[in-house]
């Protein structure tokens, strides 16, 4: 054919080489006919009807036989050219919909190119589905069609180097953009359609990709494609509360008054098919064969990203619109979720979510008779990936081996219903599966079963996960490590030769005995069921809300509207399982809280960690448990709550239990020095956790509050240089974490815990444990409790009374002549930062009150007297008189309370900081002050002319008389020889 409106024709081109033998003049064309198809406005015409859906989806499908005829320099350059058409249809993509039946057929004629594409090898083939009316897209279609002729040109004895190019890199990319196609034309009109030929076709096209594209991008896709075609089956089931977020996913649309079986689909596109059900007989066969369950699983260890660590931590290079491509497959795995929607997110970066989903929704929509098989195989290929041996793909096989118990743990839930059915469920499936793979796993993927568990479980009432919670505390019970075990003559499980932190072995997980039942079992796998401890706790946590187990979720109202709102009748009041949450409650207030309470010294960080967590988990829970069981059954029952169901509900309250065990720390005299810091840290990660995941008004006025005291003496090195008898250096390096991981939670509460829930008797507390602090005989004490006052203060200095302040004010500057330097340079800092924010007559009263004492208090010259009349000097070794200590700390107070009110004011003069720098001035000299004071002088001078004396000094200068400005010049000016 010949060019039309302008435009030459390709297909002529096609045959003309220049004298190289190349077509240099056809890929010009090509890139212009690719520059005007991407245009957005072109783009958008494309998009309006199915038939130039159609073409422009057979065109960028069948790009192949185009680039091999491009000249060698040309090749990437049209992959490009073609990705921004892709792109631009990507990004304005819509579902069109189906009004006439002709539209309709030319979709299915879509359908069948893209699966014939998919399923053809790498011989090429014509698409035969053009028809005499098409669009622009027909420049490049039309190639196509002359496939015959431009290889006959390229035959042997032809001048064509471009024809004889390799294209079977580019042909993956082909199929990659078909599978893209494929997913995004499927819809549920070809899962509940009467005739079932084309979701066969579609059904088995998927299952033949994922077995035979193992660990290709195809792959990938073809699992996008997977989690697409369950999700539109799963939609139409109402079994569990996910499917109603699937029908918004899916746009399903459930008539519950549609009685016409027999529809046309130019009725309406709004009219779905929600009297059908999707066949999923295929489905069902195939996941009954063991060969498939093993490649679906494999499809999705592939799905995972790369492991960074290994192989020098290179990321993939895809090509242009690949990574598009895999993240549009990715996002079809399943529905959106908001999991877990609480403050404890999830735990692994590798665990996808996704996964599970997709995993429960397959074993939830082929039946509860034909999922045993499909479990069996799931569970045991699981049991593998979690043995598998090192590799690249070792940390992706067994994430997937969380996964996968986490989708079939969530479906038999809820496929059993009934309580012995569940007992049975765990005791025979679940729990030897765990029992099997616990162990296997490393420590840094116990996360991904972290969040495996979570999502098991998650928003089930707690007697559906009983039995799991039963045994994990059996667990723990007989493999944690206990402070018992010392007592009773087990000596070894701490020796000497242990530093603070597990020897080698023990951090290799190998030997750890406990106490509890004289077992040996390492403490990486007491870890790792400290951690899974601390899931199920969290997940009571989310039961505790007011009946989270028996209904929706309150956010899934909002994201995922229903066919009606739940109402607030008899049927929706579903009795709060109260009793059931009471005896999950008991086992572990009764058995887990013990054990965590005896195991506090533990040796290894990461259960220190974990049993903090755990303890911090039981507190927060159990105070939401009560008041949500008390508030729900008194409202529910008419307030017909009996005092003996009210006592069986609060009778044990675990966080007094804990905080009296932890303030009990540091004096407690069974404990050996290295179990005594261990402890330490585990009451410091306690505070960490209710500081950052608790709640203001509960956990920082019940636990943070009482465990002050043993914050404050924490900070104490009991080990100094002048130590007596010999210290092993094991012991120094674990009280300096002890010193400084509590220096660094003081810093957290003062600085992150503000008291704004109204309850000002909390202040008071912590100014009474902060005085108490400050007149500790250790200096390290007082110093921490400086900085704490400074920090706090800082905090509520608009929520301060004025008596609180004046009662910080007058403790800071009674810290100020404090003997060590550390203390009462932390004093002046804090005294600055309360100064600041002091009204300035206050401060000018009292700067005045400072002055008279600096000025009396100066050394004072002794007088000559007469050599006859002197007695004899006393000893050399003779106490300084008690006036002479007064005067001094009368010196140094007044000294540095005054540097604190220059230095409260780096931008401004007010009236009285002339005054004070004069009255500081006459003590920046040997014969007059000591060496602390004379330097906190010259400093505060310095800092003065640094922030003063500048670009403003002469506003500033107005401030001065005569007599102070050469009393600070005395100070500030360099001396030199002519002075």
């Amino acid at each position: 054919k010949k060019g039309d409106s302008g435009i030459p024709s390709c297909a002529q081109l096609s045959r003309q080489v220049d004298a190289q033998g190349k077509r240099k003049r056809f890929a010009e064309v090509l890139k212009g006919v690719c520059s005007i198809l991407a245009i957005p406005r072109i783009i958008k015409e494309l998009m309006s009807s199915e038939r130039n859906r159609l073409s422009l989806t057979q065109s960028l499908c069948g790009t192949q036989v185009l680039i091999s005829l491009l000249p060698d320099e040309d090749m990437q350059k049209m992959v490009h050219y073609f990705q921004g058409i892709f792109s631009q249809f990507r990004s304005k993509f819509y579902s069109l919909p189906r009004i006439t039946t002709e539209e309709q057929r030319v979709h299915e004629s879509c359908i069948l190119f893209l699966l014939d594409k998919l399923l053809a090898d790498d011989v090429e083939k014509k698409p035969g589905l053009l028809t005499n009316a098409q669009p622009i897209t027909s420049l490049i279609s039309t190639m196509d069609n002359n496939t015959e002729d431009v290889k006959a040109e390229n035959a042997p004895g032809k001048k064509a180097s471009s024809g004889n190019v390799d294209t079977s890199l580019l042909h993956w990319r082909n199929r990659l953009l078909t599978g893209w196609f494929l997913i995004n034309s499927v819809d549920e009109h070809y899962l509940y359609h009467e005739d079932p030929k084309i979701a066969s076709r579609v059904w088995t096209t998927c299952f033949h990709l994922i077995e035979n594209e193992t660990g290709q991008p195809l792959q990938r896709v073809a699992l996008g494609l997977f989690g697409r075609l369950v999700v539109l089956s799963l939609a139409q089931e109402g079994s569990f509360y996910l499917s109603h977020g699937m029908r918004k996913y899916c746009g399903v649309d459930q008539r519950q008054n549609s009685s016409q079986k027999d529809q046309e689909v130019s009725d309406s596109a709004l009219q779905m098919y929600g009297e059908k059900k999707a066949d999923v007989s295929i489905l069902r066969e195939q996941l009954a064969d063991a060969s498939f369950c093993r490649s679906l699983v494999m499809a999705l260890v592939f799905d995972h990203k790369e492991d960074s660590s290994i192989g020098g931590g290179h990321h993939p290079q895809w090509s242009a619109g690949i990574e598009e491509i895999l993240r549009d497959a990715t996002s079809n795995l399943a529905p959106r979720t908001l999991f877990p929607f609480q403050r404890i997110s999830r735990s692994s970066n590798v665990f996808k979510v996704q996964h599970s989903q997709l995993v429960q929704a397959t074993l939830l929509i082929i039946g509860k008779e034909s999922a045993q098989a499909s479990i069996t195989h799931l569970l045991d290929i699981a049991k593998e990936l979690a043995s598998s041996p090192p590799s690249e793909d070792q940390r992706n096989q067994q994430c997937t081996s969380a996964e996968i118990f986490g989708g079939v743990c969530r479906a038999i839930l809820q496929y059993n219903s009934d309580f012995p059915e569940l007992i049975s469920a765990w005791n025979d499936i679940l729990l030897p599966f765990l029992d099997d793979v616990i162990p296997k796993i490393p420590i840094s993927l116990t996360g991904a079963f972290f969040d495996a568990f979570r999502y098991g479980i998650h928003h089930f009432p707690p007697s559906t996960f009983h039995s799991l919670t039963n045994w994990l505390i059996e667990k723990i019970e007989k493999t944690l490590w206990q402070h018992e075990g010392q007592k009773q003559g087990a000596d070894n499980m701490v020796t000497e030769k242990s530093s603070p932190e597990p020897s080698e072995s023990i951090k290799k997980g190998e030997t750890s005995l406990s106490s509890a039942s004289g077992s040996n079992d390492g403490f990486a796998t007491q870890s790792k069921w400290l951690l899974i401890a601390s899931a199920i706790l969290i997940e009571l946590d989310a039961e505790a809300d007011l009946g989270a187990a028996v209904q929706f979720p309150w956010y899934t109202h909002a994201l995922h509207p229903m066919e009606a709102k739940q109402k607030k009748n008899e049927e929706n009041q579903v009795l709060f399982p109260v009793e059931e949450l009471n005896q999950s409650w008991n086992i572990i207030n009764n058995r887990l809280l013990p054990c965590l309470l005896k195991a506090l010294g533990h040796p290894y960080e990461k259960c220190r960690e974990h049993i903090a967590g755990c303890l911090f988990r039981i507190c927060y829970c159990h105070r939401k448990c009560v008041n949500t069981s008390k508030a729900l059954l008194k409202s529910q029952i008419n307030g017909s709550l009996s005092s003996k169901e009210d006592r069986r509900s609060t009778n044990q309250d675990p966080g007094s239990i804990i905080i009296d065990k932890l303030c009990s720390i540091g004096s407690a005299r069974e404990y050996s020095f290295e179990e005594q810091h261990h402890a330490l840290i585990t009451a410091r990660k306690f505070i960490v956790y209710c500081i950052h995941l608790g709640d203001s008004k509960h956990e920082y006025s019940e636990f943070v509050i009482p465990l002050l005291p043993i914050s404050f003496e924490s900070v104490n090195v009991t080990m100094g240089d002048s130590s007596e008898g010999e210290v092993s250096a094991a012991n120094r390096v674990l009280e300096a974490e002890v010193v400084k991981g509590f220096r660094y939670s003081l810093a957290d509460v003062s600085s992150s815990c503000v008291i704004t829930y109204g309850l000002d008797n909390d202040m008071t507390k912590v100014l009474k444990v902060v005085d108490k602090m400050l007149s500790n005989t250790s200096w390290q004490v007082r110093q921490a409790a400086t900085h704490f006052l400074r920090c706090f203060q800082g905090g509520h200095k608009f929520l301060f009374s004025p008596e609180q302040t004046e009662i910080v004010t007058t403790t800071v500057a009674k810290l100020l002549s404090d003997e060590r330097r550390e203390v009462s340079s932390a004093a002046m800092a804090a005294l600055t930062g309360i100064l600041a924010a002091t009204p300035p007559y206050s401060v000018n009263e009292l700067v005045k009150a400072y002055v008279t004492i600096a000025n009396k208090s100066k050394i004072k010259r002794k007088k000559k007297k007469d050599p006859t009349k002197v007695a004899k000097s006393p000893p050399a070794g003779n106490i300084i008189s008690q006036k002479e200590r007064e005067r001094a700390r009368q010196q140094q107070t007044s000294v540095f309370f005054l540097c604190a009110a220059i230095l409260a004011n780096p931008y401004d003069t007010p009236s009285y900081v002339p005054e004070a720098l004069a009255a500081i001035s006459k003590h920046s000299f040997e014969k007059s002050a000591p060496l602390a004071v004379r330097e906190t002088v010259k400093m505060c001078c310095g800092e003065f002319k640094r922030t003063h004396m500048s670009d403003n000094w002469e506003v500033h200068r107005k401030q001065f008389s005569q007599e102070q400005l050469e009393a600070l010049e005395d100070v500030v000016s360099t001396p030199h020889y002519y002075a």
